[in-house]
């Protein structure tokens, strides 16, 4: 399985989605051997691998090698794609995610690339909502409809906005390592985005 991380804005918890959906493969009893290509020039997830000297349930590569073999293959690409890259980004995975938070500018940033989405089948690509307020729906169902109205294909999960993530970039760790209910809480957050992946895609 090949799965693509992209956004078409910074600080959307592009590469933390990365970083937990492959330490959620990781962990699945076997599910293999996980990768995540670091395709991002900041080399964020390859920092934080380094950081907590590489005790993830997964391996992390720079982008410009390629890995010899995997089972599982996520790619954590530049911030901020271009519509027009969303195609051969979807061709070359069996899943493309897109990260957004709710904020008005990153709904009308996804929703403006309705016909290059729409062209795709529904099974290859789903947006992903973050930073959502951990009190009070209104807003993430608010931007829900919006994505719906747009016949945009939403995860059913959705990941909150919590500080703990923060230590956990500090730690090099994934939140699901920290302890406290609220690193409990966040790791929850990505369990059931992984539950949701592996349940539609993980045979791929």
């Amino acid at each position: 399985m090949i799965i693509t991380i992209a956004s078409f804005k910074g600080g959307v918890g592009k590469t933390m989605t990365a970083l937990h959906l492959a330490q959620y493969l990781g962990k699945r009893r076997g599910s293999g051997n996980i990768v995540l290509l670091d395709g991002d020039p900041n080399r964020s997830a390859l920092s934080w691998y380094e950081r907590g000297q590489q005790k993830a349930a997964f391996a992390v590569m720079d982008g410009d090698e390629a890995p010899s073999e995997f089972d599982h293959l996520i790619v954590d690409t530049p911030a901020r794609t271009e519509p027009d890259e969303l195609l051969p980004l979807a061709s070359a995975s069996d899943l493309l995610i897109i990260p957004s938070d709710i904020s008005i500018f990153s709904l009308e940033a996804t929703i403006s690339t309705i016909s290059t989405l729409q062209s795709l089948p529904n099974d290859k690509y789903r947006i992903l909502l973050t930073m959502l307020p951990t009190r009070g729906q209104k807003r993430e169902l608010n931007a829900r409809e919006a994505l719906a109205a747009a016949r945009l294909v939403v995860f059913n999960a959705g990941i909150k906005d919590r500080t703990i993530y923060q230590d956990a970039a500090l730690e090099g760790l994934p939140v699901g390592d920290l302890r406290g209910d609220a690193a409990g809480a966040a790791w929850n957050d990505y369990q059931l985005l992984g539950k949701e992946v592996w349940k539609h895609w993980g045979t791929k």
